[in-house]
């Protein structure tokens, strides 16, 4: 058998392992997000909502980009192994939590930049260009973790945790279609009440134009010719 560098493959690996499944892994979480949007845009006639501060309660924070314990067993890793996952999954909460601390304080500048009197677009957009380097150093690391995790498996190891992620990316593929779906159907059917009501709106708008058209018109029973002659008294 031809032997090959799977370091080609490592980084789309890792970003499986932390990313990809783990928004699969929430698919549900993504539609029940979208029913919420879609049923918020309805209620408030298609307005944006007001921004907020972005927070994650911490178990969903937990959730995301953990391999499940079914998973793990099957892999019947050795402590090595173990201790390298351990610290990919510390390295994942790290970096969740420390976004989400980044994130709310960017909310937070950004509140104060805008309740300013001068405001400078300027600033906001260093404040993002830091947010993004903080993120990005915390994304790199969870990499690394991820990567020295997949270095000390072995081949038989290594082809079960791809059958994983495979799996959970064509689940990931199916709930983001699902919610395409739902958003797509919750347009259509916002713009088909919007044309019934337009629709009433012109039928309301030419009866009434018509029935004044009809009201204006001077009657031909009591209409007399010009240059009739009228009956003697």
């Amino acid at each position: 058998m031809r032997c090959f560098d799977l370091r080609s493959l490592l980084t789309l690996l890792s970003l499986l392992l932390f990313s990809v499944c783990a928004s699969a892994q929430n698919g549900a979480l993504m539609l029940r997000s979208s029913n919420q949007l879609n049923q918020s845009s309805q209620h408030t006639g298609g307005s944006v909502a007001p921004a907020v501060a972005p927070s994650e309660s911490p178990s969903v924070i937990e959730s995301f980009g953990r391999l499940p314990d079914y998973l793990i067993e099957g892999l019947v890793l050795d402590a090595t192994q173990r201790a390298k996952l351990d610290a990919a999954h510390d390295a994942r909460r790290k970096m969740w939590n420390t976004n989400r601390v980044v994130r709310q304080a960017e909310y937070a500048a950004l509140t104060k930049e805008l309740s300013a009197d001068e405001f400078d677009p300027r600033e906001i957009i260093a404040l993002r260009k830091k947010t993004r380097v903080k993120i990005d150093a915390g994304f790199d690391e969870v990499q690394a973790s991820w990567l020295a995790f997949w270095d000390v498996l072995n081949a038989p190891q290594r082809k079960i945790l791809i059958g994983y992620m495979r799996d959970q990316h064509a689940v990931q593929g199916k709930a983001s279609a699902a919610a395409s779906a739902e958003r797509s159907a919750a347009r259509a059917k916002q713009q088909a009440a919007l044309d019934r009501a337009e629709a009433r709106a012109a039928a309301q708008a030419g009866s009434a134009s018509s029935a004044n058209t009809a009201g204006g018109s001077p009657s031909s029973a009591t209409t007399v010719p010009t240059g009739a002659v009228t009956a003697p008294k």
